[in-house]
């Protein structure tokens, strides 16, 4: 193999280089989202040549434009169906599905050395047939699911994951969720790589928090769609029916976001529950959102990871949020640095609005340091590592 190390990845004066892969990875994903991008371009100084490939820009219900910075990209030939998303938890939401029918082609022309697909769809589908005709290339699934979302797929794409999962030599995990289910899929131990989500840090906020008088209202921070399955509709209600029966409190409930069940959410304020609606952020206004909020909510029906929480917990809010949130699940512990609850039941949610708003000014300053300590490895260069990690095992086991 060629020596691939330029001036690209040489070290500036007094910074020492990470370790290398001295080899081509393509990467194949949907879209790049902001983490993504973070991460990509770390690990992209760890290896001698890195291509992403994308099924497409960007999803249509995204409201940021795709941003790649020097990230080398292409744009593969992709069909996209939409399928309607149903889910017992009670919404319904559109489901995206990509085809990149040129998969054998870019793969052919790149010749990799290793190859990373991400999700068990069809350009993993694709990039199996490729290591079939390439047996020296090792394929590495990467996989960002849950258990709770994947159990209402349907037998037949248990089956054809089945497949895949036989297909590819490696699969990685983003959460224990997503690494039982690998393991219901027939994956063994040997095979499964953790590989962690990391958080865009130019969102996060790193400033000294407000200390907090007495009378001033209680900040509660939700950021995401205002859709059907962030639960958001469910937790203002229990919200409502919790500052109903506690008049002597104060609540201010900022909204980052837009979505189709706004107008319903409005409509949930009260003489001592205030909605203010901040509209879609960038990131810079979303650091200044978590720095003027005393603590995040998440009440997500079905999440397979979660980047809010942990945004939240860097940036010192502990968190009110979801069990169906692997990060949730994952990074916030009841008490230490937040409080989980069932955005299915109203009651255990009611609750928990309790617990997390009857906590003393001087408590919640200690719960925002202790989520800001959980989640300080968080960073996309422990993403970076990570994959790198993978990578160099995955080479060195692989042959043709």
């Amino acid at each position: 193999m060629s020596t691939m190390l330029d001036s690209q990845h040489a070290p500036a004066p007094g910074e020492t280089l990470p370790e290398f892969y001295d080899g081509h990875v393509v990467v194949l994903i949907n879209y790049l989202r902001r983490h993504h991008v973070a991460a990509l371009r770390e690990f992209s100084k760890r290896v001698g040549k890195l291509t992403i490939l994308l099924s497409i820009p960007m999803e249509p219900d995204r409201s940021w434009e795709a941003q790649w910075q020097d990230l080398d990209v292409a744009v593969q030939k992709s069909w996209m169906f939409t399928a309607n998303w149903r889910h017992s938890s009670g919404f319904k939401e559109d489901n995206f599905i990509h085809v990149p029918v040129d998969t054998l082609k870019r793969l052919r022309e790149l010749r990799p050395d290793v190859v990373m697909s991400y999700e068990m769809g069809m350009r993993t589908l694709l990039s199996v047939v490729y290591r079939r005709m390439r047996r020296g290339v090792p394929l590495v699934m990467v996989g960002n699911m849950s258990q709770h979302i994947e159990q209402e797929r349907g037998p037949l794409r248990r089956v054809f994951r089945k497949l895949v999962c036989k297909g590819v030599d490696y699969l990685t995990y983003n959460g224990p969720s997503c690494r039982s289910y690998l393991q219901s899929l027939g994956v063994s131990d040997e095979r499964l790589f953790h590989l962690p989500y990391c958080i865009d840090w130019d969102t996060v906020y790193s400033g000294p928090r407000a200390k907090k008088n007495g009378d001033d209202p209680v900040k509660l921070l939700f950021c995401g769609m205002i859709s059907e399955r962030k639960g958001i509709l469910q937790f203002t209600n229990a919200l409502k029916r919790w500052s109903a029966a506690n008049r002597d409190s104060s609540v201010e409930f900022m909204v980052a976001g837009s979505g189709p069940l706004q107008e319903q959410v409005a409509e949930l304020g009260g003489e001592n529950l205030k909605i203010n609606f901040l509209g879609d952020c960038d990131t810079g206004q979303l650091g200044s959102a978590y720095g003027e909020s005393d603590i995040c909510v998440f009440p997500t029906l079905a999440d397979e990871w979660g980047l809010v929480p942990v945004e939240a917990m860097a940036s010192g809010l502990p968190v009110l949020g979801s069990k169906y949130a692997q990060s949730v699940e994952t990074c916030c512990l009841e008490g230490h640095n937040g409080w989980q609850f069932d955005p299915l039941d109203e009651q255990d949610m009611v609750a928990a609005i309790g617990r997390a708003l009857c906590t003393s000014a001087d408590d919640l300053a200690k719960m925002g340091q202790n989520a800001r300590q959980s989640v300080a490895h968080v960073t996309p260069q422990t993403s970076a590592d990570k994959m790198l990690e993978v990578v160099r095992t995955v080479a060195s086991k692989s042959s043709p």
